[in-house]
């Protein structure tokens, strides 16, 4: 797994931005736009096969109380 640290931010950062876009705060909102993330780097093929996806999906959903951390009080 060639650079995974900066392949998880970056995908981290994807997610980020699309949940605050859609203004997806909850963690089931989150954990679906995890999943739509990874599913169209999959269908446009910009994750290695190789790569354990299933690893990957769990951390950035894990990562739920870092993005709700980042986000400013309303």
């Amino acid at each position: 797994m060639e650079n995974l640290t900066l392949d998880l931010e970056e995908l981290f950062s994807e997610a980020k931005d699309q949940a605050t876009a859609e203004g997806a705060y909850s963690r089931e909102e989150w954990d679906e736009i995890v999943e739509g993330v990874l599913e169209q780097k999959r269908e446009f093929e910009e994750i290695d096969p190789d790569e354990d996806l299933v690893a990957i999906e769990e951390s950035l959903k894990a990562r739920f109380d870092d993005f709700r951390a980042e986000l400013p009080e309303v």
